[in-house]
């Protein structure tokens, strides 16, 4: 009789504790995006559950009657009856959990998914995921782990990734794309610091007269000699004057990190005028079609045709510093880097910077030169998001939404199936305001 109670005792005491060492976590239920097709599967007689787990050898109980279960990687599916309010869920290692539906029951129709915990006191734990600290030169930059793109403004990114190794690549507009393979460890966390290297070049012109001036691009870099570093990698037009007179002109092709001198000592140069430019009528002015000259040539089929509208019609464009019409401006242009920037009632535009590539059409489209723009970065708790700015789709998220007008304000919504969340932005500044939607 005394064993008999003392068996009894361990089973009221044991089996308690047996069973806390399981619980249930997160419970929720898939939602099917508006109008869109549902990513997962559904009954129509009965409800199913996901339970996340990477332990094997569950069963599962409605009442006394066995459920079928569908082990997967890392989660098991149950095919559960409709209505369902209680599960039971044994385990020859972690004992039995009675759980009880939270705040009702499980549907027909309906796909649920939870996790469930396990704690063992024979196994050691193992830590799954570790921090990696990344610092980036430049400070804004876009870093891609694996698959997912993650927006660094401050040149500092923290992750919580799970152990192993993880593909990297840092992108940055003007310098060169970066990629490396991280590998995280359960003992210290990832800390490395990277340093993009620009698309810079290189280029020195001497000559012979002290009186000669050299420009790049029809900019004046110098006079007599000229050094100029920290340029794009593309063609550059160089252009050697004295007095009103040309006396060398040519295209030279950069390539990135390239140092190139151009050595006009002892050169034979005459004066020379640029083919069929003639003078032009008393109160009118020659803008050049191309950035051509007769003294270079190139195939017919490495032109690029080149259409850039400004904001409006009284707005000047201008085109490697060079002024080359108003309003609207149609021409050929070589393959390279080129700077384009506007301008009106003696305010310039911030400037930007494009590709010709060979053969290719390029449109763009400038900003107003008399209003301040600033930038919005946009990031999400999910990922890919539909951006909507003021009711127009405007990508999606993480992504940052450029030439936006200081001083307003904007209407910012993000879409992701069922869910959806907006509020109001007032941009204040020149400068990048983080909007974090949940």
């Amino acid at each position: 009789m005394r064993y008999g109670w003392i068996i009894l005792l361990w089973c009221v005491t044991a089996f308690p504790v047996m069973a806390q060492r399981m619980h249930v976590e997160d419970f929720g239920r898939y939602r099917k995006p508006f109008l869109r097709k549902a990513p997962f599967a559904t009954d129509k007689r009965q409800a199913l559950l996901d339970f996340f787990t990477n332990e094997k050898g569950f069963q599962f109980f409605v009442g006394d009657v066995p459920v079928p279960a569908a082990e997967g990687e890392g989660m098991v599916t149950l095919t559960l009856p409709h209505r369902t309010a209680f599960l039971t869920v044994k385990h020859p290692d972690y004992g039995q959990l009675a759980w009880k539906v939270p705040d009702g029951v499980l549907k027909k129709k309906k796909h649920y998914h939870a996790y469930l915990h396990t704690e063992s006191l024979e196994k050691e734990y193992r830590q799954q995921k570790q921090w990696a600290v990344l610092s980036v030169v430049p400070g804004h930059a876009i870093v891609c782990v694996d698959t997912v793109v993650h927006p660094v403004m401050d040149g500092q990114l923290s992750l919580y990734l799970p152990l192993g190794r993880h593909a990297c690549r840092i992108e940055s507009p003007f310098y060169q794309t970066l990629t490396d393979t991280i590998e995280l460890t359960d003992t210290v966390r990832f800390e490395k610091r990277y340093v993009l290297q620009p698309y810079y070049a290189y280029l020195t012109v001497e000559t012979d007269w002290p009186d000669a001036r050299i420009c790049l691009d029809g900019q004046p870099v110098g006079v007599q000699r000229a050094e100029t570093a920290r340029l794009m990698p593309g063609r550059y037009r160089l252009t050697v004057s004295r007095g009103d007179s040309l006396w060398h002109e040519r295209w030279v092709e950069l390539a990135n990190a390239e140092r190139r001198v151009v050595n006009l000592h002892g050169v034979g140069l005459r004066p020379f005028r640029r083919a069929g430019t003639g003078v032009p009528e008393a109160g009118e002015e020659a803008l050049p079609d191309s950035l051509a000259v007769d003294s270079l040539s190139l195939p017919s089929g490495r032109w690029s045709d080149v259409h850039i509208t400004a904001f409006d019609a009284d707005t000047e464009i201008w085109l490697n510093r060079e002024r080359v019409g108003q309003g609207e401006w149609r021409g050929k242009l070589a393959p390279g880097f080129y700077a384009v920037s506007s301008k009106k009632e003696g305010l310039d535009s911030r400037t930007d910077f494009f590709w010709v590539d060979a053969g290719k059409s390029v449109e763009l489209n400038l900003i107003s030169p008399l209003a301040d723009y600033g930038l919005l970065n946009v990031s999400c708790d999910e990922v890919d998001a539909a951006v909507f700015l003021n009711g127009l789709a405007a990508g999606f998220a993480p992504c940052v939404l450029r030439n936006l007008p200081v001083g307003r304000t904007y209407r910012l919504r993000l879409v992701k199936g069922r869910k959806a969340a907006e509020t109001l932005v007032r941009l204040k500044g020149n400068d990048i305001v983080n909007v974090k939607l949940k």
